[in-house]
């Protein structure tokens, strides 16, 4: 694309290169000269730029060679033909076309023998110096179009010029969006998937491949993993000899494991893991729990009713504050003692996570410890056991250290604090039996008693504080018959735990289900075989048809929750919710194959072994009996 020069150039000068223009529509001719009437300054037109402009060859009349004419010979015939007469003159149309007609018939035998010399390049001279001329090539009458270079680059070939010029880029075509913005259909997002899951695969295989061939390789790691199994193992046997026990339970269809020792002699105390289990005689199999770890505690006389992993270490969360509130009651803490929320307090309450729970204690407001008892149990304040903490001990981690202190003396060797609030870190982690020992010594407490029974609690706003509606959050007590007290806990994921004080008949109980992801079903089986009371109560009925459980929906109003639930019991049993008895063996295949519950009901008894070649169980409508030689069973 050319571009227009600048009307002023100061490196134009007297003499300049002969230029032909070509235009649309007309061929190439060589140049003619002008005539004498035709002598005029071509500076004058106000149409002609000056610009300094380069040709291939220069356009001179041989006439002008001999005698120099007036006007100056670089000026080329096109700026001739196109300058404005002189004043005076006047221009003979025909006259002039004769004249050049008559030039052609003269040149024409001289254009014939003329031979054609080599392109060369005209470049601009300086003043001083002539200008070098290349005769036209004669043998042609039309010659190519000259070269037109531009002053900036005077120097450069055209086709070096030509090559340097970008190409445009059409503006009308819609910009494409780049390929990492392509959204690939579903068939082909599975077929990367599949493709990853394939290399990855293969990937795994050599591997594996490669250690089973490398015989060095594969005794390395087999030893390493025989000793970070079997070393562990042998450590823990040497300090825990009586743990990992198999303890059977009466009238139970299969054995139930529990990580004690069933014993007919009191505990030793030397031992703190040695663990003796007294079950209810109620005719009734030991329940089994979805949870990691439970525990069921006679509170009036200290037996063992039932054990699930007991002394295993894990994280007990919110049921911290149980201690926290212990310790706050035992240290002689006046309820209606007053705390102000100093900067120091302040600091510790900025360090709870964004997603903690909080009774929404704020900067310079002052509340009773009463009001922070409230608000530990039943919003599970986290806020509040920081309040009570500083204002106790003088500062958080010496109020930890007396929980630990206290932990020890109650017997609890399977627990450490390190916070009084209870969120999770490493090192922080309690067990069931210790939970258990802690909430009977928790809930023998008249005060702590009444405050984690209480459902709703208003704190009235005044100059001090702002006003607080508490509402417990403990759900087991707003349909479970007997609850007096408990403290759960949760980490807004599939860990739930919960300890609970139920009185009915005058016993006294305290059960304990520690991650589990159906608490309901777990401590209601649990409470029902301890008072050997195994009427159908169910949190999804009282929901619906009594009245509203709070916070109800966070577990899809319990949902599950049906009388036809069972819970599995290993590879060959089932176990009934609804009336707590299991099925198994021969007459829970016979009872599958026969239309189940629509034709015998839920089973209300335990299976029984009347000799040795018959076994039967009751159902609600038939009872099933099977021979154990002919493997074959029939309805009684």
């Amino acid at each position: 694309m050319r571009r227009t020069p600048s009307h002023e150039n100061d490196h134009l000068d007297g003499e300049r290169t002969v230029r032909d223009l070509k235009r649309p529509g007309t061929s190439r001719r060589p140049p003619q000269p002008m005539d004498e009437d035709e002598n005029y300054q071509l500076d004058e037109h106000p149409e002609i730029p000056r610009i300094r402009r380069a040709s291939r060859f220069l356009e001179l009349d041989p006439d002008q060679e001999a005698a120099p004419t007036t006007h100056s010979p670089v000026r080329s015939t096109q700026r001739a033909r196109l300058a404005r007469p002189q004043a005076g003159t006047r221009i003979n149309t025909e006259q002039l076309m004769k004249r050049r007609l008559k030039r052609r018939e003269e040149q024409a035998p001289q254009d014939q023998t003329t031979t054609r010399r080599p392109r060369t390049y005209v470049r601009e001279q300086p003043e001083d110096q002539t200008i070098r001329e290349r005769p036209l090539d004669q043998t042609k009458t039309r010659r190519p179009k000259p070269r037109v270079y531009i002053e900036d680059i005077p120097d450069n070939r055209p086709e070096q010029v030509q090559k340097s010029v970008r190409p445009v880029k059409n503006p009308t075509r819609p910009k494409q969006p780049p390929a990492a913005y392509n959204i690939p259909t579903v068939q082909q997002s599975y077929t990367r998937i599949g493709r990853r899951e394939r290399h990855a695969q293969n990937l795994i295989f050599d591997i594996f491949h490669t250690i089973i061939h490398n015989r060095p390789v594969a005794l390395t790691i087999s030893g390493a993993l025989i000793l970070l199994i079997v070393l562990p193992l042998l450590f823990n046997l040497l300090l825990h000899p009586s743990t990992n026990i198999t303890a059977r339970y009466p009238g139970s269809t299969s054995d139930q494991s529990a990580t004690a020792t069933t014993v007919l002699k009191p505990a030793n105390p030397a031992n703190p893991h040695e663990l003796v289990i007294q079950p209810p005689n109620n005719n009734h199999p030991a329940p089994p729990v979805l949870a990691t770890s439970a525990y069921l505690l006679d509170a009036d006389t200290g037996v063992t009713l039932y054990a699930r992993n007991p002394f295993m270490h894990i994280p007990m969360m919110s049921t911290t504050k149980l201690m926290t509130a212990l310790l706050t009651i035992e240290q002689g803490g006046k309820l209606d003692r007053e705390i102000t929320i100093t900067p120091s307090i302040t600091r510790d309450l900025n360090q709870l996570s964004a997603d903690s729970s909080v009774m929404g204690i704020k900067p310079g407001e002052t509340y009773s410890i009463r009001e922070l008892l409230y608000g530990l149990f039943l919003v599970s304040g986290n806020d509040a056991a920081i309040v009570i903490a500083d204002a106790d001990a003088g500062s958080v981690p010496k109020f930890v250290d007396q929980m630990n202190q206290r932990a020890l003396q109650l017997g609890m060797h399977d627990t450490h604090f390190l916070n009084p609030h209870g969120l999770m870190e490493d090192g922080h982690y309690s067990s069931a039996h210790d939970l258990a020992i802690m909430g009977q010594h928790v809930f023998s407490n008249a005060l702590i008693h009444q405050i984690s029974s209480t459902r709703e609690y208003h704190i009235v706003g005044n100059k001090q504080h702002a006003e607080h509606y508490l509402e417990n959050g403990d759900q087991f007590m707003y349909w479970y018959p007997g609850v007096d007290g408990g403290k759960t806990g949760w980490d807004a994921a599939s860990n739930f735990l919960q300890v609970i004080s139920c009185t009915r008949n005058g016993h006294h109980l305290i059960g304990v289900v520690m991650h589990t992801v159906d608490w309901w079903t777990d401590m209601r089986d649990l409470m029902n075989y301890g008072f050997s009371d195994f009427t159908w109560i169910s949190p999804r009925e009282i929901n619906a048809n009594v009245h509203p459980i709070p916070y109800a929906a966070e577990w899809t109003y319990f949902h599950s929750d049906t009388r036809e639930r069972t819970i599995p019991m290993g590879t060959n049993g089932r176990f009934y919710v609804y009336t707590e008895y299991a099925i198994s063996g021969l007459i829970m295949n016979y009872f599958d194959k026969n239309h189940g519950l629509s034709k015998f009901g839920y089973p209300i008894g335990p299976a029984n072994t009347s000799t040795t070649t018959a076994l039967s169980q009751r159902f609600e409508h038939a009872t099933i009996q099977c021979d154990l030689q002919s493997k074959e069973c029939k309805t009684v």
